[in-house]
């Protein structure tokens, strides 16, 4: 399975993450962009009020209203070239949102602390652990790339899809394959779902490190 490298720039601790750039007019962000295979996209910007941007310091501020909450996405440009990556996103769910919805509420990290981190596992980038237990928090069903996982740390994959899922029996259901790939640890769920852990060996993780949201 290719780990889907193009588009990414990596940060200073050697994990890649999706980067973007933003037009910045008076302190208002006027244009965004987002690096896919080498080049930059321009990423619309909705003026209907669903979306928003606002500049705080050396940090952008996203924020998207969805039918069940608001989303909340912090992009900083750490070492000042003009390039964004995420640091932060949260939900907020609204009250009375009806269907599934995400369960856990409080932030998600892109990049690690030496702390107990909320991770966001994400489709088309790498994401790391740290020290300390972390929770690798899932919420998209696609092929999924997740480094310094440890069950001796006592990290935790913790599944708040919004799909439904209701136990680790009902996860267990939609799985189609296990299997080692060199060092990696590869869970497939059909054809277009699949969790590899880098460097997990089968005796290093159980049931007992997932947890599922409902």
């Amino acid at each position: 399975m290719s780990s889907g490298h193009d588009g990414f720039d990596d940060d200073s601790s050697g994990h890649e993450h999706k980067a973007f750039k933003f037009t910045i007019v008076d302190s208002k962000v006027t244009a965004a962009f987002e690096l896919d295979d080498g080049v930059w996209e321009s990423k619309s910007i909705d003026d209907d009020g669903s979306e928003t941007y606002v500049v705080e310091g050396t940090e952008v501020v996203r924020t998207e209203v969805k039918p069940f909450g608001t989303e909340i996405t912090r992009y900083a440009d750490v070492d000042g070239d003009g390039t964004y990556l995420r640091v932060s996103e949260q939900w907020t769910v609204s009250p009375g949102a009806n269907g599934t919805v995400p369960k856990f509420s409080g932030m998600l990290r892109f990049s690690p602390t030496d702390s107990d981190d909320a991770i966001a596992v994400r489709a088309g980038e790498d994401c790391s652990g740290g020290r300390g237990s972390d929770d690798f928090v899932i919420r998209d069903a696609s092929h999924l790339r997740i480094d310094d996982f440890s069950s001796l740390e006592h990290d935790t994959l913790v599944f708040d899809t919004g799909l439904g899922l209701t136990s680790r029996e009902h996860l267990a259901s939609f799985i189609t394959d296990i299997h080692q790939e060199g060092t990696n640890f590869i869970v497939n769920f059909g054809s277009d779902v699949s969790i590899t852990l880098v460097g997990v060996q089968p005796d290093h993780i159980s049931w007992d490190d997932v947890s599922v949201l409902s």
